[in-house]
């Protein structure tokens, strides 16, 4: 019998502008790549309007948003996610994000730190 993967809800807070406004809200900082591995790959991510994401632990990204394949990859930098996502083979966004969850919601802060030359295949 397969394992049961939790689903995480992805949830971008646009109006996220610090460390301090997460923790107010009992969001806990994914400070490094041990704590990303542990808590967030090779699970299944599901946004607001159905989308899904997996951020696999070999650095690649698959997932579906409506009908598009999302593909990409991501290392870990400076305390951040920075990643290279695709959809149908179109780069559609190269960034680093802090992460932050509390239960099964996950908030990415845009623009964390400036990518490294490389975020993955």
């Amino acid at each position: 019998m397969k394992p049961i993967r939790p689903i995480f809800t992805a949830a971008l807070l646009a109006g996220l502008a610090c460390a301090t406004a997460a923790q107010a809200l009992d969001f806990t900082r994914i400070r490094s790549e041990g704590a990303f591995r542990q808590l967030i790959a090779d699970r299944t991510l599901v946004d607001d309007f159905g989308g899904t994401m997996v951020f696999a632990a070999n650095g690649g990204i698959g997932g579906r948003k409506d009908a598009a394949t999302v593909s990409g990859g991501w290392v870990w930098n400076n305390e951040a996610l920075c990643h290279r996502t695709r959809l149908d083979g179109l780069q559609v966004e190269t960034d680093c994000k802090h992460l932050f969850i509390r239960g099964n919601i996950l908030v990415m802060q845009q623009n964390a730190v400036d990518p490294p030359k490389k975020a993955g295949p």
